[in-house]
């Protein structure tokens, strides 16, 4: 399920919850999951804010050093075929495991607890876009049942969208200058120049208002 909402100065962000197969499964069932995961994940527009809430069901271990960028310092346990499918996807679109990047007493890392063997994993993630790791304040686990709540702290930062590289601002036109007659008499004299060399069609009242914003415009940078 995904959820794409409104933030501001004209942002977004997609929020995506998801429940993985469990281990148990067979392996084209687990691909056609991860499949629909990255079709999904391919739709979204890139400058979204993404946050992928899920039980994937996975272990994704501690190596943070093969997968720098995805794992932090503070993982759990062992990877296993589950966890190398979520870590292949992580790597795929850029994404950070959020529960492994926070130094937690070990109850506050992990969320599910093997009914044999009574130890507990962490299966349960939080995942983001790499770029926005400075969005997540905190990731860990809370309530003590046998499968935990994962709680995230967000602190949203929005910058504005850059204009397109060569794109130049636009300068403005100080209109206060022409109180001086000086001035005011080589605008006029600018703008009959170039109203002279401008052509108007009496049938396009649209086309000669922008011809003469244009002229006025022109004469002004010239003034």
């Amino acid at each position: 399920m995904s959820l794409r909402l409104p933030l501001i100065k004209g942002r977004h962000i997609t929020i995506i919850s998801a429940y993985a197969p469990t281990m148990t499964n067979p392996d084209d069932i687990k691909d056609k999951f991860y499949e629909d995961l990255d079709s999904l994940i391919k739709t979204i527009p890139k400058e979204d804010k993404l946050l992928i809430l899920g039980d994937f069901n996975a272990r994704v271990g501690t190596d943070y050093t093969t997968w720098e960028g995805i794992i932090g310092r503070n993982g759990v346990g062992k990877c296993n075929s589950n966890g190398l499918l979520l870590l292949k996807t992580c790597a795929e679109h850029s994404l950070l495991i959020t529960n492994t990047v926070f130094r937690l007493p070990h109850r506050n890392r992990t969320s599910w607890m093997h009914p044999r063997s009574r130890q507990w994993h962490l299966i349960d993630y939080v995942l983001t876009r790499q770029k926005d790791r400075h969005d997540i304040l905190l990731t860990k686990s809370d309530c003590w049942t046998d499968h935990k709540l994962i709680m995230t702290k967000l602190s949203l930062q929005i910058q504005q969208k850059r204009r397109p590289q060569g794109q130049k601002k636009t300068k403005k036109i100080n209109a206060n200058a022409l109180s001086t007659t000086s001035t005011k008499r080589a605008f006029i004299k600018d703008l009959s120049n170039t109203l002279d060399s401008t052509t108007f069609d009496p049938a396009d009242p649209e086309a000669n208002r922008s011809s003469l914003k244009e002229a006025i415009h022109t004469a002004s940078k010239k003034t």
